[in-house]
């Protein structure tokens, strides 16, 4: 309790309501023993009116005398939760108002969401002040009767409270919160409720926005504005989608008017027309998840509205408008407003605001007075009584700060120069003074936002008791005035009585001697003094008579206003103000500009020092950019036409033009993307230029990410494209459709991400972003609204505590969520729910867990964790803006239950290791662990690897550890066995492996060293022996077996180390050097070819019809009516079965056969699949018979080619670059680098890699190609052609045969290479290929590829020479008489040391395997329609047939997909791509799919020492392909087709006719008749026709 004057306060009364002994955690009254988190808290006081509450004891109030604060008139002694009114955490506001309904006080109340503590309280409940007896209630509950704010969930609806205001019939709320059900972002709201209104019927809330990205607000004042109620709201802008306010702020102001009408207009559409407006939109809904919604209800009277001004029993609630309600900002600050208040002064609004460094601002002034360093204005500024100071509160200070600061200016100029709405210079007595201080009411007030620059006053005679003269400035004008006046010295006041002047030396006028002549002019007397602008006119009576005017007074002062020379000449030449140069130019009256060089006839040039934008635009123009400086013009005509900018003509707007200081302009269109300053021409002058550049820019759009969302909305839509950060933020605006796209986040130059909103229907829609009006799309792109996804399924349906736990979700459209959410509402045991009385719809908390969306029709979630003292009331699917509740979808409620509990493995000394004996498994006791668990969801871990789980029960766990001791994962040396299940991670204590007493060296070793010294010393004694018979011949025998072995170890072990290095370097990532263009595809056409009659040239889809013409036309009629016959299902299955049974029908015939059905029926594959299905069904009971396991294994039916050409319409770069990086025989086909043991070159070559530039022609650019200096020279032509026409098809590049290889040395140095010449060598029977080695060419050589001019033969064997590269390909090489002692030591070396160089192919293409591997068998992407429709019916098939084995029908799938159609393509990739395959890349895809075979079958793959390289090198690596195929489960020419199929019909003429007349049903649908026709004019065959 404060007093004081204007300068300071001092204490009356002190009372200190903390620290006291309290915890948010526990309920008072606080007894230490109960609660052990409780200590000294302090008290934040959350609402002082005529009550107090704070944050002590779970916000309890108390009510205090005004008189004595100290004083407590009530106070609860046991409060209950009803009682418990502000929030306990000092960071969550809580604001209050005081309302007297019928005799009762109330209080409503709104708090904030905290997280500890009573977690059922509303956010705005209605509080009475004092106890009742009857009924009988306590001061500050909340009662059933009176009104609360129910809400679905309060940590969602987690509502910021700014201030609560009562203004007419109601009450508002200023609150921010997160917009729930549209963007997502804190936004910042106003509510309404009756005064009257105790069920909260009436609720209403509308959202505020202030443009600019001002979204927070902080503080708020309820005053009038112009006349009018409005409310004062200072705002900030938030940090991108938090509660965080960033330093940017801005008053804006709302019309209490308008903010009525937009809240009644949300009440009157909820009320009538269902919240739709007259456009279909959604603009009024309920919020706060309760269970209502908007009605149409009957309008009985033209306003329903005016019918329930406060709603009623029947009408929904809780309303929020889905319009918001915009202001523009009166001011922006570039530091965080905290706090606002507003006064009044002569009919002006002046607002008064605090900010986040404790200063407090007048927005009329430039002035600040500074109240508490770095430390903010509490929201809650207070005016006194007389409204000339305010109490401004801060952390550690309350201060009384004076509004006005006139006592600081010492002269009239300095006064009015501060622009102090406040202040004023009386000139009567020579002082500032306050229009409260003017204690002679003569006094001349100047406004900052309204400057007076000039007065009119008529003056009439009027009988007065006595007059003071006008105001006048100096002595000479008040004794040489008209009137009888006198001047008091001391005073400084003219008067015309000796009277006023008491005791003073008064200077007379010579008129006060003429008495008689004047009596009746006397000084004036101005009964009042106020602001007169231009054109007003203030009479004052003297005497009896009226409206005679004895004089006019105009003042006008030409330094208010005029900073510059285009505003000083642009005031009226009738007031004779002038431009004054000199030291300090100014603007002033002519007669007063004495210094030189006098008046400017002329003004400086435009001087630009800010231009509003973010210097950028587009190119279509039509932003608006501000103009900032001085000498801008004396008239909006002189700058018309002289702005332009970066070059480009702005087109000036009048409304935005001020004299001098600001021009507002529009962009227009730009031809091209430019920058360049901003000028300014005025008239003739020179122009100004801005410092800043303006950048003309051509934003781009290329790419959305996601392209596709539900209906409902809610997708993050992130805009890829270029320079997207064109012109202003609030230019910018994006669209899907017509539907507005919402910014969320701060735009970037490459990025922008905006929030979809709902649609109405499925559809494909262009997103458009507007720059201004320049409007930009996604070319190429659509946005897919989708259905909303539906959930079908979910399980488990319990859970324990801990939470953790996988619950599978099935359904439809998953993948269209962005961001699934598993929601578990929960409230605390002890506390009472709060219900809605209408209809009783509970409120609860919510905890989250996200999920992950696996495929379209899966989705996996992990169960939050929950409290054990909270009780579950519910589970929901969260799918964006679609909530499923878990019991509807799976049928019964979610259950959560205790965490199972685990026992330490030693519980008597945790401390001791557990023993355990390898070959057993360790037994974990426990309690209730299968309630809501399996045996699969549990994990256990000992030390660094796994414990495998082998049974779990109720209250045992048995897992089976590893055969040896585990590494350990701690700073302990023996492992720890953890047991996860779910989030619920136990440590069950340490253990220890028992192990044997071991002698330390085995008997094996022992007996092998015994052994090992028998040997040596029986070698030493046979070796003395022979030196003692033989000693010279032995020691030389001697010195060269071991200089042999000594040479033999020294190799091996070289090419040892070099095999390890090669390993170990050369395993890299190829991605990078086989990335480019990618691998050329063949079109359809030539992969249908390739695949239907593999090896077949001239196949019958690139042939046409040979028939001479004059019978074309007949065959071509006779190919129709068989084309007929085909689509005729019994004819078709019977000529199938009819050839089959024919002997002589090959299996070659079959699959040619098959591959003709395929062409023929290519464009009727329903039909054709149809077919198929019969015949395999005829073919699946053929082997039920037999062995079922067998069908499909091979192709040897007609349906089963048919199979794999339907395969192949519905559904090697790498290994090529790895090979050719080592060295590959040209005569052989070895390599170095293959995974094939038996093309693997085991011979050690020294090679060397070397780049060659390559000129391909004048003008191409020369091309480097690496290749090794072993290479032949028609390896090395390859290579340059794998180079040059890198990502070509290989069918359209040259050959290397026709291509010569020159050697460029200078100018004249040409030398053609080639693999044969007179320089090559030869040895014996061996003639070798010559080598880049063999012509010696550099490193950096230059060569070029040359048109061959003549065609040279095949190399081949002369005069009985056999031709050889690398390795001969005898077993035995033929070693040079003269060759070194290394060459004939390298022919003995080991072989098998060269097997490493299969594993750095290995780990170089493992990669690249499990890519396709993945591909292939990947279970995440859906499979295609065809193959889960062939799929489907086999597993009919199986059923229908009895066959229950698994494997069986595993096994049919494996040989109808993987086996029949993707082993082809990897052994034949030329197949799909057009690619060249060579010898070497052949044998590598080999291994690949012989890998792939191996993966498919069902039985274990079981590999020895003995077992073949090709499977040990992937036997590691098959169990998990194994896994992955577990969980997998047109330009044609018919006619051709129908006329080999002819053939066929042709062939077994007979035997067809027959069998289609003993059918019966081909009799009568006269099948053999029209086969009959068929043959008469395909085959011109005489018939019985």
């Amino acid at each position: 309790h404060f007093k004081g004057n204007r300068s300071h306060l001092e204490h009356i009364i002190l009372y200190q309501t903390g620290p006291k002994l309290d915890s948010a955690e526990c309920l008072p009254p606080i007894v230490p023993k109960d609660c052990s988190t409780a200590h000294l808290t302090p008290n934040a006081n959350k609402i002082l009116l005529l009550i107090v509450c704070g944050t002590l004891f779970q916000g309890i109030c108390e009510k205090r005398s005004l008189d004595n604060v100290s004083e407590v008139l009530y106070q609860s002694s046991n409060p209950v939760d009803t009682q418990y009114v502000a929030a306990n955490d000092p960071r969550v506001s809580t604001v209050g108002v005081v309302l007297n309904q019928k005799g009762v006080g109330l209080m409503l109340v709104g708090r904030g969401y905290t997280s500890k503590g009573p977690s059922d309280i509303p956010p705005i409940t209605t509080r009475r002040l004092a106890p009742s007896s009857s009924p009988a209630r306590q001061a500050f509950s909340q009662d059933e009767e009176l009104g609360k704010l129910v809400v679905g969930s309060y940590s969602e609806y987690n509502n910021y409270f700014i201030s609560a205001h009562h203004h007419g019939d109601h009450v508002y709320f200023l609150f921010s919160r997160r917009d729930m059900w549209n963007r997502k972002e804190y936004r910042t709201y106003v509510s309404r409720l009756c005064a009257g209104d105790r069920s909260f019927y009436s609720y209403v809330e509308v959202l505020l926005e202030c443009s600019g990205g001002y979204n927070l607000a902080q503080g708020a004042a309820l005053a009038k504005h112009q006349g009018r109620p409005a409310l004062f709201v200072a705002m900030a802008a938030g940090q991108a989608s938090t509660p965080t306010a960033t330093g940017r702020s801005a008053l804006c102001v709302y019309g209490m008017s308008e903010l009525d009408a937009s809240l009644q207009r949300a009440q009157e559409l909820c009320y009538t027309e269902g919240g739709r407006g007259r456009t279909g939109q959604e603009e009024a809904y309920i919020e706060y998840e309760v269970s209502s919604k908007c009605l149409r209800l009957p309008k009985v009277t033209r306003d329903t509205h005016t019918a329930y001004p406060c709603g009623g029993e029947h009408t929904p609630s809780p309303i929020a408008s889905a319009v918001p309600l915009s202001a523009t900002p009166s001011l922006t600050r570039d530091t965080l407003l905290t706090a606002v208040t507003t006064t009044t002064e002569v009919g002006h609004t002046i607002a008064l605001l605090g900010d986040k460094n404790g200063w407090l601002h007048k927005v009329y002034t430039h002035g600040h007075t500074h109240t508490h360093t770095q430390s903010p204005v509490n929201a809650d500024l207070l005016l006194d009584q007389s409204g000339q100071n305010v109490y401004v509160l801060t952390d550690g200070k309350v201060s009384k700060v004076s509004v006005s600061q006139c006592e600081q200016q010492p002269d009239c100029q300095s006064c009015l120069s501060v622009r102090d709405p406040h202040c004023g210079w009386c000139v009567l007595e020579g002082r500032y003074c306050t229009p409260t201080q003017n204690t002679l009411q003569h006094h001349l007030s100047y406004w900052y936002h309204n400057p007076i620059q000039y007065l009119n006053l008529y003056i009439r005679p009027h009988t007065v008791s006595k007059s003071i003269c006008l105001s006048v400035f100096r002595c000479m004008a008040c004794v040489g005035s008209v009137w009888p006046c006198i001047w008091c010295v001391l005073g400084g006041l003219c008067t015309h009585n000796n009277s006023s002047c008491p005791r003073q030396h008064t200077i007379h006028n010579s008129l006060v001697r003429q008495p008689k002549t004047l009596s009746t002019r006397k000084c004036i007397f101005l009964n009042s003094w106020s602001t007169i602008s231009s054109g007003i006119k203030r009479y004052f009576d003297i005497g009896g008579n009226r409206c005679v005017v004895l004089s006019t007074v105009q003042l006008y002062d030409c330094s208010v206003g005029q900073s510059d020379c285009s505003q000083c000449r642009a005031v009226s030449s009738g007031y004779g103000c002038v431009w004054c140069g000199g030291e300090t130019p100014g603007c002033v009256y002519n007669l007063s500009c004495t210094s030189s060089p006098g008046p400017a006839d002329t003004c400086p040039s435009p001087q630009i020092t800010q231009v509003h934008t973010h210097l950028s635009g587009p190119v279509e123009g039509g932003v608006l950019i501000t103009i900032r400086g001085s000498n801008l013009g004396m008239q909006y005509q002189d700058i018309q036409g002289g702005v332009t900018v970066a070059g480009v003509n702005c087109l000036p707007q009048s409304h935005g033009y001020l004299i001098s200081t600001r021009i507002v302009c529009e962009l227009q269109p730009s031809k091209q993307e430019t920058e360049g300053p901003v000028i300014v021409s005025v008239r003739d002058s020179e122009p100004g230029q801005s410092l800043q550049i303006f950048t003309y820019q051509d934003p781009q759009l290329t790419a959305i990410v996601p392209d596709k969302g539900p209906v409902s909305g809610g997708t993050s839509l992130t805009v890829q494209g270029t320079r997207l950060l064109t012109g202003q933020r609030k230019d910018l605006t994006a669209y899907v459709g017509q539907q507005p796209c919402y910014i969320v986040e701060e735009v970037n130059g490459t990025h922008l991400v905006c929030r979809t909103s709902p649609s109405n229907q499925t559809a494909e829609l262009t997103v458009r972003v507007l720059f201004g009006k320049a409007e930009r799309s996604v070319p190429g792109h659509v946005f897919h609204y989708m259905e909303d996804p539906v959930i079908t399924a979910a399980s488990p349906a319990e859970s324990f505590y801990e939470g953790g736990r996988s619950i599978k979700v099935s359904g439809r459209s998953l993948y269209v969520v962005q961001q699934p959410m598993l929601t578990v509402w929960v409230e605390p045991k002890e506390n009472t729910l709060v219900r809605r009385r209408r209809n009783n719809q509970l409120v609860f908390n919510s905890i989250q867990e996200r999920c992950t969306v696996v495929s379209s029709s899966e989705m996996n979630c992990l169960t939050p964790r929950v409290t054990p003292d909270t009780k579950v009331m519910g589970v929901w699917f969260e799918l964006d803006n679609v909530k499923v509740s878990f019991e509807r979808v799976a049928g019964k409620t979610f259950s959560y239950y205790p965490n199972p509990e685990l026992l330490a493995l030693n519980r008597d000394d945790p401390d001791t290791p557990y023993r355990f004996k390898p070959g057993g498994v360790i037994a974990v006791e426990g309690k209730d662990l299968t309630r809501a668990m399996t045996r699969g969801e549990v994990i256990a871990r000992l030390g660094d690897q796994e414990c495998e789980v082998k049974t779990l029960d109720s209250t045992h766990l048995y897992c089976e550890p590893p055969e040896k001791q585990p590494a350990s994962l701690g700073s302990n040396q023996l492992p720890s066995l953890r047991v996860v299940m779910g989030n619920l991670n136990v440590d069950l204590g340490t253990v220890q492996y028992d192990t044997e007493g071991l002698s330390p060296v085995p008997l094996a070793a022992q007996v092998g060293l015994a052994a090992g010294a028998a040997v040596v010393v029986l070698v030493v004694l046979v070796i003395i022996l022979m030196y003692r018979r033989r000693s010279k011949q032995a020691l030389r025998d001697y010195k060269k077996v071991l200089v042999q072995l000594e040479t033999l170890e020294i190799n091996v072990g070289d090419q040892c180390r070099k095999e390890f290095t090669d390993l170990m370097t050369e395993m890299m990532d190829l991605s990078s050097d086989v990335g480019g263009p990618g691998i050329p595809l063949l079109d359809y056409k030539t992969y249908a070819e390739r695949v239907f009659f593999p090896g077949q040239r001239g196949a019958p889809l690139s042939q046409d019809l040979d028939l001479p013409e004059s019978r074309r036309q007949t065959v071509e009629q006779g190919l129709g009516q068989l084309n007929s016959l085909l689509n005729n299902k019994l004819f078709l299955i019977r000529f199938i079965h009819t050839l089959e049974a024919q002997q002589n029908f090959s299996q070659r015939d079959r699959g040619y056969v098959a591959s003709l059905l395929t062409m023929a029926l290519h464009d009727q594959l329903e039909y054709f699949t149809d077919v198929m299905k019969t015949l395999l069904g005829d073919l699946v009971q053929q082997y039920v018979t037999k062995n079922p396991k067998l069908m499909l294994r091979r192709t040897e039916t007609v349906v089963e080619k048919m199979l794999t050409n339907w395969m192949s319409i519905s559904k090697c770069l790498a290994i090529k670059y790895q090979v050719d990086k080592g060295p590959v025989d040209a005569v052989t086909g070895k390599a170095k680098r293959t995974l094939n043991d038996s093309h693997l070159l085991r011979e050690d070559i020294d090679y060397s890699s070397i780049t060659l530039t390559v000129k391909s022609g004048v003008e191409v650019q020369p091309c480097p190609v690496k290749v090794l200096d072993t290479d032949t020279i028609t390896q090395v032509k390859d290579k340059i052609l794998d180079q040059i026409y890198k990502g070509a098809p290989f069918s359209q590049r040259p050959a290397a045969d026709s291509l010569d290889l020159e050697w460029r040395s200078g100018q004249a140095g040409h030398l053609t290479l080639s693999d044969d010449d007179v320089t090559a060598v030869v040895q014996g029977r061996w003639k070798k290929l010559n080598t880049l080695q063999h012509y010696k060419v550099p490193d950096g050589a230059t060569v070029a590829l040359i048109p061959r001019s003549a065609v040279m033969p095949m190399l081949e064997g002369e005069e009985g020479l056999r031709l050889w590269h690398l390795v001969k390909s005898n077993e035995e090489p033929e070693i040079p008489k003269h060759s070194s002692m290394r060459e004939r030591e390298r022919a003995k070396a080991i072989p098998e040391i060269y097997l490493t160089r299969l594993l750095s192919m290995k780990g170089t293409l493992q990669k690249f395997v499990d890519d396709v591997f993945i591909a292939i068998l990947n279970t995440k992407r859906p499979p295609p329609i065809a193959v889960r429709f062939f799929f489907d019916f086999l597993d009919d098939m199986a059923e229908k047939h009895g066959i229950d084995d698994p494997e069986t029908v595993h096994i049919w799938k494996t040989n109808s997909l993987p086996l029949r159609f993707w082993v082809n393509i990897l052994k034949n990739p030329q197949f799909v791509f057009d690619v060249q395959v060579t010898d070497s890349v052949d044998a590598v895809l080999s291994v690949i799919a012989q890998t792939f075979i191996d993966s498919c079958t069902t039985s274990e793959h079981k590999v020895g020492r003995d077992s073949p390289v090709n499977k040990l090198l992937y036997a590691r690596e098959i169990p998990r392909y194994k896994q992955l195929v577990e969980s997998f489960a047109s330009e044609m020419n018919s006619l051709v087709a129908l006329h080999e199929l002819y053939k066929y019909i042709n062939k077994y003429y007979d035997q067809v006719i027959m069998s289609l007349e003993d059918d019966a049903a081909g009799q009568k649908l006269q099948l053999a008749y029209r086969l009959q026709q068929v043959a008469a004019l395909v085959g011109n065959k005489v018939t019985d026709l």
